[in-house]
Formats: C-alpha cells, sequence, structure tokens
C-alpha cells in the first residue's frame, strides 16, 4: 500500500499561505503553501505505508521536499541508514524552513547518541552555509547537556560562514544554549572569540527570551561589540 502523498499536499494547499511564504523564504521556487503541522502528519502516514516510497523521483514541490525530510527523519530505520539518507537528502536543504523542520524530527535511541552527535558535528568542517547550519540546529535540538553543550560553542566559537542563515542558526543556539548553560555562554561572549555579527545577533536573541531576567538581559547588553 502507498499513500498519494502528492495528492494530499496539493489538496491542502493554501494560496494565501504561499504567498506568505515566499516571503519568508526568498528566492525558493515551487512554494504551494501547505501548513506544517500537515505536513507532519502526511509523513506520519507515509512511514506507517511504505515510507521508501518519498524516495522516488525529484519532489515537485518544496512541500515534499519539507515532506521527504520528515519522513526520512522519522523513518524506522538504523542509525548507519538514516545517516546515509540524510547524506542524500542535504542537497535539498537550501533554506532555512527545511532545514529546521528536518533538524527538530530527526529520531533516534540513547544508545545511537553519539554516532549522531559525531555526524552532525562533522557538516559543520563543510564550509557550505546550509549544512553548516544543519550541524548547528540539529546539535541545538537534540543535545542540551552541559558536555555536548560545550562542544557546541566550542565549534561556534571556531567557526564561521558569511551566510546569513548559518549566523542566524549560530545565534539562535548560542541563545538556546544560555537557558541552560547561562555561565557558558557568558563565559563565550566575554571571551569575543564569536564573529562580531554574530556575538550581537547572539545577545539580541537571549535578550528577546522570556526566559532570561531583566538583571541579567541589562548585563549580557553591556557586553555588545562594535565591528572593527
Amino acid at each position: 500500500m502507498t499513500v498519494d502523498f502528492r495528492r494530499m499536499l496539493r489538496d491542502a494547499a493554501e494560496p494565501e499561505l504561499a504567498a506568505f511564504n515566499s516571503k519568508l523564504t526568498p528566492g525558493k521556487e515551487g512554494i504551494i503553501g501547505v501548513r506544517v503541522p500537515v505536513i507532519r502528519d502526511i509523513a506520519r502516514k507515509v512511514v506507517r505505508d511504505g515510507w521508501e516510497q518519498i524516495l522516488d523521483g525529484e519532489p515537485e514541490s518544496f512541500e515534499e521536499e519539507m515532506l521527504r525530510g520528515v519522513v526520512i527523519a522519522t523513518a524506522p530505520v538504523t542509525v548507519a541508514e538514516k545517516i546515509s539518507l540524510t547524506e542524500g537528502f542535504l542537497d535539498y536543504v537550501d533554506n532555512w524552513a527545511t532545514c529546521d523542520i528536518f533538524c527538530n524530527s530527526w529520531k533516534f535511541g540513547k544508545g545511537d547518541s553519539e554516532a549522531v552527535w559525531d555526524y552532525f558535528s562533522g557538516l559543520i568542517d563543510s564550509g557550505e552555509e546550509y549544512r553548516m547550519r544543519v550541524s548547528v540546529i540539529a546539535r541545538m535540538s537534540h543535545f542540551d547537556d552541559e558536555g555536548h553543550s560545550r562542544m557546541l560553542l566550542e565549534d561556534l566559537a571556531a567557526h564561521d560562514n558569511p551566510g546569513y542563515y548559518y549566523r542566524m542558526g549560530a545565534a539562535w543556539a548560542v541563545s538556546v544554549v544560555y537557558v541552560h548553560h547561562p555561565d557558558m555562554v557568558e563565559e563565550l561572549l566575554r571571551s569575543g572569540r564569536l564573529e562580531v555579527w554574530t556575538h550581537n545577533k547572539s545577545i539580541q536573541k537571549i535578550r528577546e527570551s522570556r526566559r532570561v531576567s531583566k538583571e541579567d538581559k541589562e548585563r549580557l547588553n553591556a557586553l555588545r561589540r562594535t565591528s572593527p
């Protein structure tokens, strides 16, 4: 049995949403306007009824690319197989939305944690904007313990890419780590090791959080830097 996921996507398409999403993902073609919860629901049906069908042919829309990513991320396969499928999928990750839904959806068992960490860690060395963003967002989404958080921050200090979406992802990750490990992040900010734009955007993202006290926001604001 197979699921007619293309028909389901077409039936769920909303022209007004397509126009709105086109503004959020400039330059991306094939947007038909399907909401993320609907994509996730279709993905569950595909996974239940022959998930391999999603790999046939080229995606016909932006939303089908996202759907393929969610299916791969949740498919009932070994972690080695999922990593292999991810490698085949990364060429479709050319925007922040596909990156983030894919990374947030990735499922793995506790016993596979280090293999998953090592795989996504390696992507930051690619030098490619969206592979680097995948590296950051995947690890931010699934690893919040002190040891892994420290390694993520070290990677952010040691790597940069001029792409806007990589730097935004890096700043977002810094702000998320701050919620769990504020002293660790403040130490990094005081060191001045982050690229200046990312440094200042990280502070902005932290200050936007409702989980950070007014006093901490004011102290961090004093750590803003000016471009050399």
